[in-house]
């Protein structure tokens, strides 16, 4: 009975002198910030890209990708590789979900139906930048 009690008394004396250390290495808190996620999909108007015209087309929407970088409304964008009617997936640094919308579908590609697109709102590390889109 005298081990267990020294034992127990080792052992909340360790908790205790622990436990002001640990909440001063508590985690800083990350500054976060809304950002939108587009998953461009095949419109009602969408054609193969395996021609010349739906090169040309993709080749339009890359762009008007790399020209949002450039203007810090779009943080990164890339194909998608799999069969699914997503082209692209866009992260774009824009205040909410509606102006989203009207950006992309004031885009030619929208307007003209190759294109539409479904958004989606998230919440990430404040300050996300991908330098290579803007060249």
């Amino acid at each position: 009975m005298k081990r267990i009690t020294i034992l127990a008394i080792t052992i909340l004396f360790l908790v205790v002198s622990v436990m002001p250390a640990a909440a001063q290495e508590a985690p800083k808190s990350v500054p976060m910030q809304m950002y939108h996620v587009a998953l461009i999909k095949h419109g009602p108007n969408w054609k193969s890209q395996n021609n010349q015209e739906g090169m040309d087309r993709r080749m339009e929407v890359i762009k008007q990708i790399k020209k949002g970088a450039r203007n810090g409304v779009i943080v990164t964008a890339g194909l998608v590789n799999d069969e699914t009617d997503v082209e692209f997936i866009i992260i774009l640094n824009i205040k909410n979900k509606y102006e989203a919308l009207d950006l992309l579908d004031n885009a030619p590609n929208h307007k003209n139906g190759m294109y539409k697109s479904d958004i989606f709102s998230m919440f990430a590390p404040k300050g996300l930048v991908i330098g290579d889109l803007q060249k």
